[in-house]
């Protein structure tokens, strides 16, 4: 059965208590089949939702869905890309997750597959993807006309087709489960961008005029316009965004759902690592003493003995918030368009702009040649946009739109233990369950191409 599949039941059976802090429920009584019947306080039926009182759990529950797959979730898409490219390299011992940072990552392992209980990184995602499409879909019923939390949910579907047009194969099939089930195709890059792009636009027509929402869909616009390639129409898109907006996902203490995985695995572990010139073509990430990325002295990890482990200190707790769309991106995206319409002055000026809200960042100076002003502008996107899904996107559109070699933009060569020598895949990769859906092949998902 496809992994999709397992998951195109109908939505919202079970929504996690955890998700729903703000749902009312009225009293019960008791009778003798009440004390017989198991308590499941973490389970909500179907039927409660149907009404405009269910409509807050319908809400929180799918942007849950969405949390949890990129950043609380140990197999989320957050950490697992940053393992892939050179914001993280392991410092643990399974194999299984080392895979990823060689990037030679099998179609049958666990940490892409998972299983029923415990869904892999591709799973998660769509399942997010039809959780909100579903829950927006269902809020317009029941709430009244143009309620900001649809838009907010339409422009949350887009961020998913925007997190697997940067990171997953062009050739990746979507699968959907609402309104009836239904064994998706394969879409490709461009596709899943524009179909962002789609969703986007559904997204502003029911933001109500809310500020915070008309920032979201206008950033995630200018993203999958970038990832497109279409410059002009991104900087047309976060023009009005402000330079202070910022869009947080939101974490808690347990239950274990909501916990932010990156403080978990890397500052609170010792199986991820904050690397330095990763694979020699990686960032100086590590060492570079940046107060946008401030990190802990090397050490050696206790897990494996051998990998530095160095931990990102932006988070202190489970419970910190990860920015996912900011007015810095903003910034980046004119930098970046104005940089391919030949406009240096803007270019440094939008570059420079970002910086002077930190303290202790220093004006950049323009470096000269084309080449040097794309690897600035691509180092200020790294250091800006850290473990926040944006790395892969980046290296990929730096060999799909600049030309660039793969093996002079990704962590190459050898490994740094046990003598192994890195693969050569530019994308993460379709589970192995997924070829029983009679529309997708594995050829299809073309992992060796940006």
């Amino acid at each position: 059965m496809p992994l999709v599949q397992l998951e195109l039941r109908v939505l919202f059976r079970f929504l996690r208590i955890g998700a729903l802090a703000f749902l009312v429920v009225g009293g019960l009584s008791c009778s003798r089949d009440d004390i017989l019947r198991p308590d499941t306080p973490d389970i909500i039926d179907p039927e409660a939702l149907d009404n405009r009182q269910g409509a807050p759990a319908i809400y929180a529950g799918a942007i849950s869905d969405l949390v949890f797959a990129s950043t609380g979730s140990d197999r989320g898409v957050v950490v697992f890309s940053g393992l892939f490219t050179d914001e993280f390299m392991h410092a643990g011992t399974t194999p299984e997750i080392r895979e990823w940072d060689l990037r030679a990552v099998r179609p049958t392992s666990g940490v892409t597959a998972g299983t029923v209980a415990s869904h892999g990184t591709f799973l998660l995602l769509h399942r997010a993807r039809t959780a909100l499409e579903s829950g927006a879909r269902a809020l317009s019923t029941l709430l009244p006309a143009n309620d900001k939390r649809v838009g907010e949910l339409w422009a949350l579907a887009g961020m998913t087709y925007i997190l697997f047009g940067e990171n997953y194969c062009s050739g990746t099939p979507f699968s959907e489960r609402d309104p009836t089930n239904e064994l998706g195709s394969p879409l490709t890059t461009a596709e899943m961008l524009d179909r962002a792009v789609e969703r986007l636009n559904t997204a502003a027509a029911s933001s109500s005029g809310d500020a915070t929402v008309d920032n979201l869909i206008a950033v995630l616009r200018g993203r999958a316009l970038l990832n497109a390639g279409r410059f002009p129409e991104a900087t047309q898109a976060v023009v009005n965004v402000p330079t202070a907006y910022v869009y947080r996902f939101l974490h808690t203490a347990p239950p274990g759902r909501q916990l932010n995985q990156i403080f978990l695995l890397n500052t609170a572990g010792s199986t991820f690592s904050v690397p330095d010139r990763e694979g020699t073509n990686g960032l100086n990430f590590a060492s570079a003493a940046d107060p946008r990325l401030p990190v802990s002295p090397p050490r050696v990890s206790p897990s494996d003995g051998i990998t530095p482990l160095v931990n990102f200190l932006r988070y202190t707790s489970v419970a910190d918030p990860v920015p996912m769309a900011t007015g810095i991106e903003a910034r980046l995206i004119e930098a970046e368009a104005a940089l391919r319409n030949g406009n240096t002055t803007e270019w440094l000026a939008k570059l420079n702009g970002a910086r002077a809200t930190v303290v202790g960042l220093s004006p950049l100076s323009d470096p000269g040649s084309s080449a040097q002003r794309v690897d600035l502008t691509f180092r200020e996107r790294a250091f800006w946009l850290f473990l926040t899904g944006h790395r892969l996107g980046d290296l990929r559109r730096l060999v799909r739109q600049y030309g660039r070699p793969a093996e002079s933009v990704y962590p190459t060569g050898a490994y740094h233990k046990l003598g192994l020598t890195r693969g050569g895949q530019l994308t993460l990769i379709v589970p192995q369950p997924e070829e029983n859906n009679p529309n997708y092949t594995a050829a299809d998902c073309a992992v060796t191409s940006p």
